[in-house]
Protein backbone atom coordinates (compact mmCIF):
# COMPACT_ATOMS: atom_id res chain seq x y z
CA UNK A 1 0.00 0.00 0.00
CA UNK A 2 1.56 3.47 -0.79
CA UNK A 3 -0.39 5.12 1.94
CA UNK A 4 -3.91 5.74 4.48
CA UNK A 5 -6.42 8.49 3.21
CA UNK A 6 -9.11 9.69 5.84
CA UNK A 7 -12.17 11.08 3.90
CA UNK A 8 -14.74 13.35 5.53
CA UNK A 9 -17.99 13.78 4.09
CA UNK A 10 -20.01 12.02 1.39
CA UNK A 11 -16.70 11.88 -1.25
CA UNK A 12 -18.49 10.35 -3.99
CA UNK A 13 -15.95 8.20 -6.04
CA UNK A 14 -12.98 8.84 -3.75
CA UNK A 15 -12.53 5.74 -2.47
CA UNK A 16 -12.96 4.21 -5.56
CA UNK A 17 -10.10 6.65 -7.44
CA UNK A 18 -7.89 6.23 -4.10
CA UNK A 19 -8.12 2.32 -3.96
CA UNK A 20 -6.76 2.06 -7.68
CA UNK A 21 -4.25 4.04 -7.25
CA UNK A 22 -3.25 1.63 -4.17
CA UNK A 23 -4.33 3.96 -1.00
CA UNK A 24 -6.32 2.60 1.77
CA UNK A 25 -9.29 4.86 1.99
CA UNK A 26 -11.18 5.51 5.73
CA UNK A 27 -14.26 7.00 5.88
CA UNK A 28 -14.73 9.13 9.10
CA UNK A 29 -17.32 10.77 11.09
CA UNK A 30 -16.79 14.74 10.95
CA UNK A 31 -16.23 14.47 14.90
CA UNK A 32 -14.27 11.55 15.45
CA UNK A 33 -11.29 13.18 12.64
CA UNK A 34 -9.10 14.32 15.50
CA UNK A 35 -9.35 11.01 17.39
CA UNK A 36 -8.31 9.16 13.99
CA UNK A 37 -5.15 11.54 13.39
CA UNK A 38 -4.02 11.04 16.60
CA UNK A 39 -3.68 8.25 16.92
CA UNK A 40 -3.38 5.98 13.69
CA UNK A 41 -0.68 7.36 10.58
CA UNK A 42 -2.46 8.83 7.91
CA UNK A 43 -0.86 10.81 4.90
CA UNK A 44 -3.83 12.50 3.68
CA UNK A 45 -7.45 13.64 4.23
CA UNK A 46 -10.07 14.37 2.09
CA UNK A 47 -13.00 16.63 3.03
CA UNK A 48 -16.15 16.98 1.00
CA UNK A 49 -16.95 20.55 1.88
CA UNK A 50 -20.49 19.99 0.13
CA UNK A 51 -21.42 17.42 3.26
CA UNK A 52 -18.91 18.78 6.12
CA UNK A 53 -20.46 21.12 8.74
CA UNK A 54 -18.00 24.05 8.61
CA UNK A 55 -15.73 22.58 6.76
CA UNK A 56 -13.04 24.93 7.48
CA UNK A 57 -13.42 25.55 11.09
CA UNK A 58 -12.69 21.58 10.42
CA UNK A 59 -9.63 22.05 8.27
CA UNK A 60 -8.16 24.66 10.26
CA UNK A 61 -8.14 22.37 13.17
CA UNK A 62 -6.47 19.51 11.14
CA UNK A 63 -3.66 22.02 9.42
CA UNK A 64 -2.63 23.82 12.86
CA UNK A 65 -2.10 20.26 14.76
CA UNK A 66 -0.75 18.54 11.49
CA UNK A 67 0.93 20.75 9.41
CA UNK A 68 2.52 18.43 7.12
CA UNK A 69 -0.74 17.07 6.36
CA UNK A 70 -1.84 17.06 2.56
CA UNK A 71 -5.86 18.40 2.74
CA UNK A 72 -7.81 17.97 -0.32
CA UNK A 73 -11.07 19.78 -0.38
CA UNK A 74 -13.68 18.64 -2.97
CA UNK A 75 -16.53 20.81 -3.17
CA UNK A 76 -19.20 21.76 -6.72
CA UNK A 77 -18.85 24.98 -5.34
CA UNK A 78 -16.83 27.20 -7.37
CA UNK A 79 -17.31 30.49 -5.97
CA UNK A 80 -14.50 32.61 -5.51
CA UNK A 81 -15.25 32.89 -1.82
CA UNK A 82 -15.57 29.67 -0.36
CA UNK A 83 -12.34 28.92 -2.30
CA UNK A 84 -10.33 31.85 -0.73
CA UNK A 85 -12.15 30.55 3.32
CA UNK A 86 -10.92 27.05 2.49
CA UNK A 87 -7.72 27.71 1.13
CA UNK A 88 -6.71 30.04 4.25
CA UNK A 89 -7.97 27.58 6.68
CA UNK A 90 -5.24 25.28 5.12
CA UNK A 91 -6.60 22.96 2.84
CA UNK A 92 -3.70 21.76 0.26
CA UNK A 93 -5.71 21.76 -2.66
CA UNK A 94 -9.57 22.66 -3.73
CA UNK A 95 -10.71 20.33 -6.13
CA UNK A 96 -14.01 21.11 -8.29
CA UNK A 97 -16.49 18.16 -8.80
CA UNK A 98 -16.77 15.95 -10.52
CA UNK A 99 -13.91 13.94 -9.19
CA UNK A 100 -11.52 12.26 -11.44
CA UNK A 101 -8.11 10.43 -11.18
CA UNK A 102 -6.77 12.95 -13.24
CA UNK A 103 -7.72 16.43 -10.98
CA UNK A 104 -7.84 14.48 -7.11
CA UNK A 105 -4.42 14.97 -5.59
CA UNK A 106 -3.34 13.47 -2.05
CA UNK A 107 0.53 14.37 -1.71
CA UNK A 108 2.92 16.61 -2.49
CA UNK A 109 4.36 14.52 -4.87
CA UNK A 110 1.71 16.96 -7.04
CA UNK A 111 2.11 19.94 -5.75
CA UNK A 112 3.43 21.45 -8.50
CA UNK A 113 -0.72 21.20 -9.85
CA UNK A 114 -1.53 23.40 -6.71
CA UNK A 115 0.83 26.28 -8.06
CA UNK A 116 -0.19 26.25 -11.71
CA UNK A 117 -4.33 25.07 -11.16
CA UNK A 118 -6.29 25.33 -14.35
CA UNK A 119 -7.82 28.67 -14.82
CA UNK A 120 -10.41 27.82 -12.23
CA UNK A 121 -9.33 30.70 -9.78
CA UNK A 122 -7.47 28.27 -7.38
CA UNK A 123 -4.58 30.76 -7.57
CA UNK A 124 -5.32 32.46 -4.35
CA UNK A 125 -2.59 32.49 -1.90
CA UNK A 126 -3.71 29.68 1.58
CA UNK A 127 -0.80 31.24 3.59
CA UNK A 128 -2.57 34.27 4.67
CA UNK A 129 -0.61 34.66 8.23
CA UNK A 130 -2.06 37.67 10.97
CA UNK A 131 0.59 39.46 13.31
CA UNK A 132 0.55 36.90 15.91
CA UNK A 133 1.61 34.00 12.96
CA UNK A 134 4.05 36.92 12.10
CA UNK A 135 5.55 37.35 15.58
CA UNK A 136 5.03 34.56 17.37
CA UNK A 137 6.24 30.36 16.33
CA UNK A 138 4.27 28.02 14.63
CA UNK A 139 0.67 26.61 16.36
CA UNK A 140 0.26 29.71 17.73
CA UNK A 141 -2.94 30.44 16.94
CA UNK A 142 -5.55 33.61 16.85
CA UNK A 143 -8.79 34.26 19.04
CA UNK A 144 -10.82 33.29 16.33
CA UNK A 145 -9.21 29.78 15.93
CA UNK A 146 -9.42 29.62 19.65
CA UNK A 147 -12.61 29.76 19.64
CA UNK A 148 -13.96 27.57 16.69
CA UNK A 149 -11.89 25.01 18.39
CA UNK A 150 -12.89 25.53 21.64
CA UNK A 151 -16.56 25.18 19.82
CA UNK A 152 -15.40 22.33 18.31
CA UNK A 153 -13.84 20.38 21.11
CA UNK A 154 -17.16 20.97 23.48
CA UNK A 155 -19.02 19.14 20.87
CA UNK A 156 -16.88 16.22 21.00
CA UNK A 157 -16.53 16.07 25.15
CA UNK A 158 -20.70 15.91 24.85
CA UNK A 159 -20.85 13.63 22.90
CA UNK A 160 -18.49 11.17 23.64
CA UNK A 161 -18.64 12.16 27.73
CA UNK A 162 -15.13 13.26 27.71
CA UNK A 163 -13.16 16.13 29.64
CA UNK A 164 -11.28 18.71 28.54
CA UNK A 165 -9.82 22.03 30.17
CA UNK A 166 -8.49 25.58 30.02
CA UNK A 167 -5.74 27.41 30.98
CA UNK A 168 -5.69 31.16 30.88
CA UNK A 169 -2.50 32.56 31.72
CA UNK A 170 -2.58 36.55 32.39
CA UNK A 171 1.22 38.35 31.97
CA UNK A 172 1.26 41.15 33.69
CA UNK A 173 3.59 44.28 35.27
CA UNK A 174 6.92 43.43 33.20
CA UNK A 175 9.66 45.07 34.94
CA UNK A 176 13.45 44.14 35.28
CA UNK A 177 16.00 44.55 38.47
CA UNK A 178 17.87 47.78 36.48
CA UNK A 179 16.18 49.25 34.16
CA UNK A 180 12.44 49.97 32.12
CA UNK A 181 12.34 47.44 29.27
CA UNK A 182 12.27 48.48 26.17
CA UNK A 183 9.33 46.96 23.53
CA UNK A 184 11.37 44.64 21.70
CA UNK A 185 12.26 42.81 25.27
CA UNK A 186 9.35 42.72 26.39
CA UNK A 187 8.03 41.15 22.91
CA UNK A 188 10.71 39.31 23.29
CA UNK A 189 10.31 37.77 26.75
CA UNK A 190 6.61 36.97 25.68
CA UNK A 191 7.83 34.92 22.91
CA UNK A 192 10.14 33.19 25.68
CA UNK A 193 6.75 32.45 27.72
CA UNK A 194 5.13 31.64 24.95
CA UNK A 195 7.82 29.24 23.78
CA UNK A 196 8.38 27.54 27.07
CA UNK A 197 4.71 26.76 27.61
CA UNK A 198 4.56 25.43 24.40
CA UNK A 199 6.99 22.94 24.94
CA UNK A 200 5.82 22.28 28.19
CA UNK A 201 2.28 21.12 26.72
CA UNK A 202 1.37 18.19 24.80
CA UNK A 203 1.08 18.08 20.60
CA UNK A 204 -2.50 17.87 20.89
CA UNK A 205 -2.71 20.86 23.30
CA UNK A 206 -4.32 24.14 20.76
CA UNK A 207 -2.53 27.65 22.36
CA UNK A 208 -3.29 31.03 21.51
CA UNK A 209 -3.44 34.44 22.29
CA UNK A 210 -6.96 35.75 22.81
CA UNK A 211 -5.84 39.43 24.14
CA UNK A 212 -3.04 40.93 24.47
CA UNK A 213 -0.16 39.31 26.91
CA UNK A 214 -3.57 37.02 27.84
CA UNK A 215 -2.70 33.69 26.55
CA UNK A 216 -5.03 30.32 26.27
CA UNK A 217 -4.25 26.71 26.32
CA UNK A 218 -7.38 24.12 25.32
CA UNK A 219 -6.13 20.53 26.84
CA UNK A 220 -8.37 17.80 25.12
CA UNK A 221 -9.29 15.06 27.67
CA UNK A 222 -7.84 16.40 30.59
CA UNK A 223 -9.72 16.94 33.76
CA UNK A 224 -9.68 19.48 36.14
CA UNK A 225 -6.84 17.92 38.40
CA UNK A 226 -5.00 17.19 35.18
CA UNK A 227 -5.27 20.92 34.54
CA UNK A 228 -3.60 21.76 37.74
CA UNK A 229 -0.65 19.30 36.79
CA UNK A 230 -0.51 21.24 33.60
CA UNK A 231 -0.12 24.39 35.04
CA UNK A 232 2.63 23.02 38.07
CA UNK A 233 4.80 21.92 35.28
CA UNK A 234 4.36 25.40 33.33
CA UNK A 235 5.31 27.23 36.30
CA UNK A 236 8.20 24.58 36.83
CA UNK A 237 9.39 25.24 33.40
CA UNK A 238 9.24 28.97 33.83
CA UNK A 239 11.24 29.03 36.39
CA UNK A 240 13.69 26.90 35.33
CA UNK A 241 14.30 29.18 32.61
CA UNK A 242 14.30 32.24 34.37
CA UNK A 243 17.80 33.06 34.96
CA UNK A 244 19.47 36.64 37.23
CA UNK A 245 18.93 39.81 34.98
CA UNK A 246 16.57 38.78 33.21
CA UNK A 247 13.21 40.66 32.68
CA UNK A 248 10.37 39.52 34.71
CA UNK A 249 6.53 39.38 35.00
CA UNK A 250 3.55 38.79 37.44
CA UNK A 251 1.81 35.63 35.80
CA UNK A 252 -1.53 34.13 36.53
CA UNK A 253 -2.56 30.97 35.41
CA UNK A 254 -6.41 30.11 36.16
CA UNK A 255 -7.53 26.48 34.79
CA UNK A 256 -10.78 25.31 34.12
CA UNK A 257 -12.42 21.80 33.23
CA UNK A 258 -15.71 20.97 31.38
CA UNK A 259 -18.81 20.15 32.10
CA UNK A 260 -17.27 21.20 36.20
CA UNK A 261 -16.92 24.85 35.08
CA UNK A 262 -18.75 25.16 32.32
CA UNK A 263 -21.37 24.17 29.49
CA UNK A 264 -19.11 25.64 26.41
CA UNK A 265 -16.07 27.23 25.38
CA UNK A 266 -17.70 30.96 26.16
CA UNK A 267 -18.83 29.64 29.75
CA UNK A 268 -15.35 27.87 30.72
CA UNK A 269 -13.57 31.52 30.07
CA UNK A 270 -16.00 33.73 31.49
CA UNK A 271 -15.11 30.93 34.39
CA UNK A 272 -11.18 31.18 34.09
CA UNK A 273 -11.10 34.77 34.12
CA UNK A 274 -13.36 35.30 37.34
CA UNK A 275 -10.88 32.70 38.84
CA UNK A 276 -7.99 35.16 37.56
CA UNK A 277 -9.88 37.89 39.45
CA UNK A 278 -10.20 36.33 42.79
CA UNK A 279 -6.58 35.21 42.41
CA UNK A 280 -5.23 39.04 42.18
CA UNK A 281 -7.27 39.86 45.23
CA UNK A 282 -6.57 36.46 47.46
CA UNK A 283 -4.20 36.80 50.06
CA UNK A 284 -1.64 34.80 48.31
CA UNK A 285 -1.02 37.37 45.57
CA UNK A 286 -1.67 40.25 47.59
CA UNK A 287 1.17 39.01 50.01
CA UNK A 288 3.71 37.50 47.27
CA UNK A 289 3.73 34.11 49.11
CA UNK A 290 5.04 32.81 45.53
CA UNK A 291 8.19 34.63 46.73
CA UNK A 292 8.20 33.12 50.19
CA UNK A 293 9.38 29.54 52.16
CA UNK A 294 6.65 27.61 53.63
CA UNK A 295 7.10 27.82 57.11
CA UNK A 296 7.18 32.01 56.37
CA UNK A 297 4.05 31.47 54.94
CA UNK A 298 2.29 29.75 58.13
CA UNK A 299 4.61 32.39 60.07
CA UNK A 300 2.66 34.86 58.86
CA UNK A 301 -0.88 33.74 58.83
CA UNK A 302 -0.47 32.36 62.60
CA UNK A 303 0.82 35.61 63.48
CA UNK A 304 -2.38 37.68 61.72
CA UNK A 305 0.11 39.93 59.58
CA UNK A 306 -1.08 42.41 56.47
CA UNK A 307 -4.20 40.35 55.82
CA UNK A 308 -7.69 41.12 56.35
CA UNK A 309 -9.06 38.50 54.18
CA UNK A 310 -12.82 37.05 55.65
CA UNK A 311 -11.67 33.72 54.09
CA UNK A 312 -8.69 33.59 56.35
CA UNK A 313 -9.44 34.17 59.77
CA UNK A 314 -7.13 33.50 62.91
CA UNK A 315 -8.73 31.88 66.07
CA UNK A 316 -7.26 30.90 68.96
CA UNK A 317 -7.91 27.13 70.32
CA UNK A 318 -8.21 26.39 74.04
CA UNK A 319 -9.72 29.36 75.72
CA UNK A 320 -12.65 27.69 77.98
CA UNK A 321 -12.44 24.02 76.37
CA UNK A 322 -11.33 20.90 78.11
CA UNK A 323 -8.71 18.74 75.91
CA UNK A 324 -8.67 20.84 73.28
CA UNK A 325 -6.66 18.82 70.92
CA UNK A 326 -9.67 16.57 70.40
CA UNK A 327 -10.97 19.15 67.88
CA UNK A 328 -8.30 18.55 65.96
CA UNK A 329 -8.78 14.97 65.93
CA UNK A 330 -12.35 16.03 65.02
CA UNK A 331 -11.02 18.17 62.64
CA UNK A 332 -9.22 15.25 60.55
CA UNK A 333 -12.51 12.74 61.15
CA UNK A 334 -14.64 15.09 59.10
CA UNK A 335 -12.01 15.64 56.40
CA UNK A 336 -11.92 11.58 55.94
CA UNK A 337 -15.94 11.49 56.27
CA UNK A 338 -15.76 13.92 53.30
CA UNK A 339 -13.81 11.69 51.25
CA UNK A 340 -15.95 8.43 52.08
CA UNK A 341 -18.84 10.47 50.99
CA UNK A 342 -17.85 10.51 47.62
CA UNK A 343 -14.89 8.40 47.29
CA UNK A 344 -14.37 8.59 43.47
CA UNK A 345 -13.64 12.71 43.36
CA UNK A 346 -9.72 13.47 42.89
CA UNK A 347 -8.53 15.70 45.66
CA UNK A 348 -4.86 15.57 47.94
CA UNK A 349 -5.83 15.33 52.03
CA UNK A 350 -2.07 16.66 54.02
CA UNK A 351 -2.47 15.81 57.79
CA UNK A 352 0.50 17.11 60.12
CA UNK A 353 0.75 15.29 63.45
CA UNK A 354 3.75 14.92 65.82
CA UNK A 355 4.57 11.28 65.83
CA UNK A 356 3.30 8.45 63.32
CA UNK A 357 2.23 5.57 65.57
CA UNK A 358 -0.14 3.02 65.01
CA UNK A 359 -2.54 3.69 68.16
CA UNK A 360 -3.33 7.34 67.04
CA UNK A 361 -7.08 7.86 66.36
CA UNK A 362 -6.48 9.40 62.63
CA UNK A 363 -4.69 6.08 61.99
CA UNK A 364 -6.96 3.81 62.94
CA UNK A 365 -9.93 5.73 61.02
CA UNK A 366 -8.05 5.19 57.93
CA UNK A 367 -8.51 1.54 58.30
CA UNK A 368 -12.19 2.09 57.44
CA UNK A 369 -12.62 4.76 54.84
CA UNK A 370 -12.02 2.03 51.52
CA UNK A 371 -10.74 2.81 48.33
CA UNK A 372 -10.51 6.53 47.35
CA UNK A 373 -9.75 9.08 44.57
CA UNK A 374 -8.18 11.24 46.81
CA UNK A 375 -4.75 11.02 47.71
CA UNK A 376 -3.67 10.97 51.49
CA UNK A 377 -0.34 11.79 52.87
CA UNK A 378 0.38 11.53 56.79
CA UNK A 379 3.33 13.66 58.06
CA UNK A 380 5.29 13.03 61.10
CA UNK A 381 8.26 11.81 62.93
CA UNK A 382 8.53 8.35 62.80
CA UNK A 383 10.42 5.19 61.62
CA UNK A 384 10.16 4.40 58.22
CA UNK A 385 9.65 1.22 56.85
CA UNK A 386 8.38 0.21 60.25
CA UNK A 387 4.75 -0.39 59.30
CA UNK A 388 2.39 0.29 56.60
CA UNK A 389 -0.71 2.88 56.39
CA UNK A 390 -4.00 1.59 55.19
CA UNK A 391 -5.35 3.83 52.32
CA UNK A 392 -2.73 6.42 52.90
CA UNK A 393 1.10 7.57 52.36
CA UNK A 394 3.42 8.10 55.27
CA UNK A 395 5.71 11.13 55.07
CA UNK A 396 8.32 11.13 57.85
CA UNK A 397 9.99 13.93 58.45
CA UNK A 398 12.17 15.28 61.03
CA UNK A 399 11.90 18.87 61.83
CA UNK A 400 10.99 20.34 65.12
CA UNK A 401 8.67 22.97 63.64
CA UNK A 402 6.34 20.22 62.93
CA UNK A 403 6.64 19.03 66.42
CA UNK A 404 4.53 22.11 66.99
CA UNK A 405 2.45 22.56 64.18
CA UNK A 406 -0.53 21.05 63.45
CA UNK A 407 -2.26 21.31 60.03
CA UNK A 408 -4.72 19.84 57.37
CA UNK A 409 -4.26 20.71 53.65
CA UNK A 410 -7.73 19.12 51.98
CA UNK A 411 -8.00 20.15 48.09
CA UNK A 412 -10.14 18.24 45.87
CA UNK A 413 -12.56 19.02 42.66
CA UNK A 414 -15.30 20.29 44.74
CA UNK A 415 -13.46 21.32 48.20
CA UNK A 416 -11.33 22.98 49.91
CA UNK A 417 -10.06 23.85 53.40
CA UNK A 418 -6.86 24.30 55.37
CA UNK A 419 -6.10 24.53 58.81
CA UNK A 420 -2.98 25.18 60.94
CA UNK A 421 -2.58 25.29 64.86
CA UNK A 422 1.05 26.18 66.39
CA UNK A 423 1.01 25.53 70.05
CA UNK A 424 1.47 28.52 72.09
CA UNK A 425 1.56 26.97 76.01
CA UNK A 426 -0.52 23.96 77.96
CA UNK A 427 -3.50 22.92 75.39
CA UNK A 428 -3.79 26.66 73.91
CA UNK A 429 -2.61 27.36 70.07
CA UNK A 430 -3.23 29.91 67.67
CA UNK A 431 -4.51 28.74 64.50
CA UNK A 432 -6.21 30.27 61.13
CA UNK A 433 -7.90 28.28 58.99
CA UNK A 434 -9.24 29.09 54.76
CA UNK A 435 -11.20 27.81 52.17
CA UNK A 436 -9.14 29.88 49.51
CA UNK A 437 -8.09 27.15 47.54
CA UNK A 438 -5.39 29.29 45.54
CA UNK A 439 -4.29 29.62 48.89
CA UNK A 440 -4.19 25.86 50.02
CA UNK A 441 -3.09 24.65 46.48
CA UNK A 442 0.07 27.24 46.96
CA UNK A 443 0.54 26.07 50.78
CA UNK A 444 0.89 22.50 49.61
CA UNK A 445 3.19 23.41 46.60
CA UNK A 446 5.67 25.05 48.95
CA UNK A 447 5.34 22.42 51.29
CA UNK A 448 6.09 19.76 48.60
CA UNK A 449 8.99 22.05 47.46
CA UNK A 450 11.04 22.90 50.88
CA UNK A 451 10.94 19.35 51.97
CA UNK A 452 11.80 18.03 48.70
CA UNK A 453 8.69 15.70 48.24
CA UNK A 454 7.32 14.27 44.97
CA UNK A 455 4.93 17.12 43.72
CA UNK A 456 1.78 15.71 43.34
CA UNK A 457 -0.53 18.69 41.86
Amino acid sequence: MVGKIVEIGACEGVEKILSQKGYAVEHVEQKKVLDVLRKEGVEAVVIDIDDTVKSHVVISGIRHLYPGLWITAISHNNNDKQISLILKAGASKYVLKPINEDNLSVSEEQQAAVAQPSPSKMQINPAILDESKKIFPPRFHNAFFLTEYGKLETLRAERYTKNFSIILTHIEEFHHLKKKLEKNELLAFLKDIIKTIMETLRNCDVIGMVEDKKLVAILPETDYFGSCIAVRKIKKAIENAATKGEPHASIIFSNVSYPRDGKGYGELLSAAEQRAREQKEGIWQKLKFEDRPFWEIISTLLEEKGYEEKEVAPFDLGKGLDLPIFFLDRLQEIALQEIVRDPKKKGYLYIGIRKILPNLPLLKSLDTIGSTATKIFVVGEGEEGRWNLTNATPLYLTDPRLLETFFIFFLREDFAYAVACKERWGEQYSCFHTVDPYLIEGLISKFQADYSLQEQI
